[in-house]
Formats: structure tokens, C-alpha cells, sequence
């Protein structure tokens, strides 16, 4: 399932108005079962674009998930993401 997950959100077909859409979906489809998906907490939020996200929403509503807790690879996500948003002059430098 995870494959499937996360090839659609690869596809560049994908239509959406929001990536915080992505996230959500993201959010209730590890919610579901948490004990059986959290070995591929990674490999799903890696493929959400945190910097097409409004930096407000980020910082109150993803950056300090309890679920994402104790995940040094999505932590250090978060931090190119925090950069990115602080440094919009150096966009090209920050890779997301």
C-alpha cells in the first residue's frame, strides 16, 4: 500500500490546489493504523513539498506533531523546510 501511496504522489499528473491537501491525506492514511505505517513515516512525508506550504501552517500545524517525534530523517526534513522559509534569498541554496 505504501508503494501506491507514494507513487501517486510522485505522479506528476497530480492536480491539487494545496499541498497541504497532500499533507492531510498523508496525515489520516498513517493515522489509520499508526503501529503498522509508522515504518514508512518517511517515505510518505518525504514526498510532501513542506516548502509549498504556508510557513505559518507548518510551524503550528506540522513541524511539532507528536507523531513525528524521535524521526531524526524527517527532523532534519523539517529543518531544510524551517531554512527555506527563513531564507528566501537563498531559495536555490535550500534544497526541499
Amino acid at each position: 500500500m505504501t508503494v501506491i501511496l507514494v507513487c501517486v504522489f510522485v505522479c506528476l499528473q497530480i492536480c491539487i490546489s494545496d499541498e497541504k491537501a497532500v499533507f492531510e491525506v498523508c496525515m489520516k492514511w498513517l493515522e489509520h493504523s499508526p503501529r503498522d505505517r509508522q515504518q514508512d513515516l518517511y517515505t510518505v512525508m518525504s514526498r510532501v513539498r513542506f516548502a509549498n506550504i504556508e510557513p505559518y501552517y507548518f510551524c503550528d500545524n506540522i513541524a511539532h506533531r507528536a507523531l513525528f517525534h524521535g524521526h531524526e530523517d524527517l527532523q532534519q526534513l523539517f529543518d531544510t523546510v524551517r531554512s527555506y522559509h527563513m531564507l528566501p534569498n537563498r531559495h536555490a541554496e535550500v534544497r526541499t
